[in-house]
C-alpha cells in the first residue's frame, strides 16, 4: 500500500509518525503542493477531498491500525489468552492489527473499550480462551457486557514461543472451536 502524511500540526504529524513506525508501515510525507492521488490512502488533518484521503487528529490508534490494515474491515475479534499477563490481541477480518501483552488484569476492559470506541465495526466478538481458570472468570466478568465466546484454546500455543501470549491470543481469536 502506497501511504501518504499531510499535516499541518506538527503535533497530529508526530503522533502519526509514531503509530506508522511502530506498524513498520512505510509512507511518504507529503506538503500541500504534492499531487496525492497516486496513493492508496492518505491521512491528514486537513479538510481535503478524495476517496483516498481520510482525516485524523492522530488520536484514535485503533480506528487507524484498522484503516492501514484492513480499510474496508467491518468484523473485528479481539483474542485474549488468559493468565497472570494475558495476551491479547485484535484482528480485523482476520488481519492483525494489534498484538500485546497487558500486565494488569483490570486494564483488559480499557483496552477492549478503546478498541470497541475507535474501530469502525458491524460485528464486535471477544473470544476468550478457556484456559487458566481463576484468570479466565475475572476477565469474562470484568467484560460481561460485551459479547464474548470461549474458544478451545488447546494448540493455539503451538505456534508459538513460551511468554508470548499475544501469538496465542491471535490463534484465540482466529478459533472457530466455540465451546
Amino acid at each position: 500500500m502506497k501511504l501518504g502524511v499531510l499535516t499541518r500540526d506538527f503535533r497530529v504529524y508526530n503522533r502519526l509518525l509514531t503509530l506508522l513506525k511502530d506498524m513498520d508501515e512505510p509512507f511518504t510525507s507529503l506538503t500541500p503542493k504534492d499531487n496525492f492521488t497516486g496513493f492508496d490512502m492518505v491521512l491528514t488533518d486537513m479538510e481535503l477531498k478524495g476517496s483516498n484521503v481520510f482525516r485524523t487528529e492522530g488520536i484514535e490508534e485503533f480506528r487507524l491500525r484498522q484503516l492501514v490494515k484492513s480499510k474496508n474491515s467491518k468484523k473485528i475479534v479481539v483474542g485474549i489468552d488468559p493468565g497472570p499477563t494475558p495476551g491479547i490481541a485484535t484482528l480485523a477480518n482476520n488481519v492483525v492489527i494489534d498484538k500485546r501483552s497487558i500486565y494488569d488484569v483490570g486494564d483488559i476492559r480499557k483496552y477492549v473499550s478503546r478498541v470497541s470506541n475507535e474501530c469502525d465495526y458491524s460485528s464486535f466478538i471477544i473470544k476468550v480462551g478457556n484456559g487458566d481458570r481463576r484468570y479466565r472468570n475475572q476477565i469474562i466478568r470484568s467484560l460481561g457486557d460485551f459479547r464474548l465466546q470461549i474458544v478451545d484454546e488447546r494448540g493455539s500455543s503451538r505456534t508459538t514461543k513460551r511468554g508470548e501470549d499475544s501469538g496465542s491470543a491471535i490463534n484465540i481469536a482466529l478459533s472457530n472451536d466455540i465451546l
